[in-house]
């Protein structure tokens, strides 16, 4: 039987998405600032990436759990 495949797994293969969005998140609010706080807009845009990697995670393999 095979284990499941958790969100925290798939955090682990998929780390480089935070990355890519980290680094856009900051580029970003240093143009344009949403909150007038750098570490503010980068933790914003850092959650909107991780509600969607949930997101696509559980709609992938998150209801297969049981």
């Amino acid at each position: 039987m095979s284990e499941p495949y958790t969100f925290k797994s798939f955090l682990g293969r998929n780390w480089w998405f935070l990355v890519i969005g980290l680094f856009s998140a900051l580029r970003q609010s240093q143009r344009e600032s949403v909150s007038g706080s750098i570490v503010l807009d980068a933790l914003f845009g850092e959650g909107i990436i991780l509600v969607m990697m949930f997101a696509y995670w559980f709609v992938r393999y998150g209801r297969k759990l049981e």
